[in-house]
């Protein structure tokens, strides 16, 4: 399917990025169906999800030797683990013999045994054991978990089931260049917590990167200490979106209970970036800590949100360092949650008869770009 969108982009004096085809911008669909169509769903797993770079995770989430983590992705569960040799390795968890995951959550182990048959993986998806067979009916070696692409940038895990993919850092684009100070590989998770959403996966996606509603939904949360004339942003050729903006903590009262990142330069110890890493991390880098969010996709209509908060290393061992870290997990939570009623209530207006184009603000720079990486992902037209 060819695309019939347009897009163009150019900064103006103040720096803002300005949408020039505003119509243009919002897919040239008569309704919503791209955020409701189960046939559009499953382009996007296709084409979207199983082929681009995806963050699954932090280096520390599977730090020792047998650690790891699961991910359902588009409907393909993965085991992220650290093997005997201290390689992080990804595979399908999905048993070779009847199909059953043979790893849940998170944890540490020596091997994956399906819980169905009992059949037993080592830490490189390797088969040891399959009870009640004969090796002579079968090759265990045909029976290893395929394996997939991964690599690392900063810290952060990232997977992808292309088996042919571009070097990751390609298609980051120029992360290396805005967020080199804050040296996130330094950087430690401190709370990750989840949210469950009844809306496709691309409004938690737009909402994340939506600069023009802060002043108005989070204006009792963040956005009082977090001035839109503030913001300077920038889309780039790979799906990114870049915010700069000068404001306070994600605290209440907008005052860091931590201080500035030790290590940062000086023109950055305030306020952050607001920013989108394609085709599902938005990500929040601010001077006193980084927090980000990875959205996948459930169902057409069902998403899952995994949000993690950061930390310098050196700040785990302060006094009530949890105390601290619990206030901005419970202020990233209140302000997440003014934006559930909204995400539920754009889902449900999408499916309206009444449903059309609108015009958009250059403060919806971020949305438009991720419209457009996704448009041009999937190839859709009318």
């Amino acid at each position: 399917m060819s695309s019939k969108f347009e897009f163009e982009i150019n900064p103006n004096e103040r720096g803002y990025s300005v949408i020039k085809d505003a119509d243009a911008m919002n897919h040239n669909h008569k309704s919503g169906h791209v955020y409701t169509s189960a046939e559009v769903y499953e382009i996007e797993k296709k084409e979207i999800f199983y082929k681009d770079w995806l963050c699954v995770g932090r280096v520390e989430e599977v730090e020792n030797v047998g650690d790891y983590i699961t991910h359902r992705i588009a409907d393909e569960p993965i085991i992220v683990t650290k093997n005997k040799a201290g390689e992080i390795v990804a595979m399908a968890n999905v048993c070779k013999h009847r199909g059953v995951e043979v790893a849940f959550g998170e944890g540490n182990t020596k091997n994956f045994t399906c819980p169905y048959h009992g059949w037993v993986y080592d830490l490189d998806g390797n088969l040891k054991s399959a009870l009640h067979l004969e090796k002579e009916t079968f090759e265990p070696k045909k029976c290893q978990l395929p394996h997939l692409h991964v690599d690392t940038w900063a810290g952060f895990i990232f997977v992808t089931f292309n088996k042919n993919p571009k070097p990751l850092l390609d298609c980051l684009g120029n992360v290396e260049e805005i967020y080199g100070p804050y040296q996130f590989d330094r950087m430690r998770m401190a709370a990750k917590f989840p949210t469950e959403l009844n809306c496709n996966w691309k409004l938690l996606n737009e909402n994340l990167t939506d600069i023009y509603h802060i002043a108005v939904l989070h204006l009792d949360t963040f956005g009082k200490h977090q001035p839109l004339d503030g913001y300077r942003f920038e889309t780039t050729p790979q799906g990114g979106y870049h915010g700069r903006f000068i404001g306070g903590a994600l605290v209440p009262g907008g005052e860091s209970l931590f201080g500035p990142i030790p290590w940062l330069p000086e023109e950055l110890k305030s306020g952050g970036y607001s920013s989108h890493i394609p085709p599902n991390m938005a990500f929040f880098p601010r001077f006193d800590n980084l927090s980000c969010s990875v959205n996948w996709p459930i169902d057409v209509d069902r998403c899952m949100g995994w949000t993690y908060i950061m930390f310098p290393e050196e700040h785990f061992s302060q006094p009530n360092f949890k105390e601290k870290v619990k206030v901005y997990e419970d202020f990233y939570k209140a302000f997440l949650d003014e934006d559930t009623e909204m995400i539920l209530s754009l889902q449900k207006g999408l499916k309206s008869q009444y449903y059309g184009r609108g015009p958009m603000s250059p403060f919806e720079a971020g949305v438009a770009g991720v419209i457009k990486h996704n448009i041009e992902d999937i190839g859709t037209s009318d």
